[in-house]
């Protein structure tokens, strides 16, 4: 079975990670729609080759959830949440999405209560594990649930699949591959908590700032929020928003444990950036007084 040594933190696992990362990373591609209304999905629910994935909790699942969809909770994203966000094993996961049908071929369709923190990290978490045809449900639950659609109540017990773990290491960062981007011209982090957290005002670490040559571009930037449910913004507002980012500079997300920082990805790779989420994030800086901060 093939699995990715991403998550050894030593220098030579981490040196390999970052000239594998190197070599893959290419130029920025087109723009593009990674999200779903409830209307197209509620028009294409039969589609055989969909996989619906509900990204809450398995009570909110049970209660009721999008007919035919499948439970991939966001805590099952973490190896501790407790501790930092550092992303499932690779055994893990592969145990995981083979028990939910999950095949490389179809299309998965990603929702949660209506935040779009879930799903977003369940988006990522996706892509991150390999597979292609990962979209997001704008509106989530709520958006659903608010134009009267189908919702069902049983559990869905799909075929098992043969799906194989291989992580794409563009799309996740480690406290190594950070470390390099600080200081590369090449690179962009981008802090995707409050102000006041990347001011050093408030922390959830023992240290209070944010990571060297880090921008703050807040996770509720992108995000539209309506009585239905959040949606990201349209394509010409994101690109406002991160005007000032250069197209061509591969970009390191961060926030506390990988978790709205996964927004950011979402947008970023709508509008066509190479971006790496570091999943650990402040969670794991933070409290390593060995790396380096901009403090208050």
């Amino acid at each position: 079975m093939k699995m990715n040594r991403l998550f050894h933190h030593g220098i030579r696992g981490g040196l390999a990670l970052a000239l594998s990362v190197l070599l893959l990373w290419a130029l920025p591609a087109a723009a593009e729609t990674l999200r779903v209304t409830p209307e197209w999905l509620n028009d294409h629910l039969q589609q055989p080759d969909l996989v619906l994935i509900d990204a809450r909790a398995p009570a909110d699942y049970a209660a009721g959830h999008l007919p035919g969809a499948v439970n991939l909770p966001e805590l099952a994203t973490y190896r501790d949440r407790g501790r930092d966000g550092r992303i499932v094993e690779p055994p893990v996961m592969q145990k995981l999405l083979r028990e939910l049908g999950v095949r490389p071929d179809a299309t998965l369709i990603v929702y949660d209560d209506g935040s779009l923190l879930s799903s977003a990290r369940v988006f990522w978490t996706l892509e991150v594990y390999g597979l292609k045809n990962v979209r997001l449900l704008d509106k989530g639950f709520a958006g659903w649930q608010a134009r009267d659609f189908p919702v069902a109540t049983d559990t869905t017990k799909p075929a098992r699949s043969d799906y194989v773990a291989e992580v794409d290491p563009t799309r996740i960062a480690t406290r190594f591959t950070t470390q390099l981007a600080i200081t590369d011209p090449a690179q962009q982090l981008i802090d995707a908590r409050s102000p006041g957290a990347y001011a050093g005002k408030v922390s959830k670490a023992k240290r209070f700032g944010h990571i060297p040559s880090a921008i703050n571009i807040p996770v509720h930037e992108n995000l539209a929020q309506a009585p239905d449910g959040s949606a990201l913004r349209n394509l010409d507002e994101l690109a406002q928003i991160y005007a000032e980012v250069p197209k061509e500079r591969n970009l390191v997300l961060y926030c506390d444990i990988g978790r709205v920082s996964a927004v950011n990805y979402l947008a970023l790779r709508e509008l066509g950036y190479q971006v790496a989420n570091y999943d650990a994030s402040w969670l794991e800086w933070g409290n390593d007084s060995g790396l380096p901060i901009v403090g208050p």
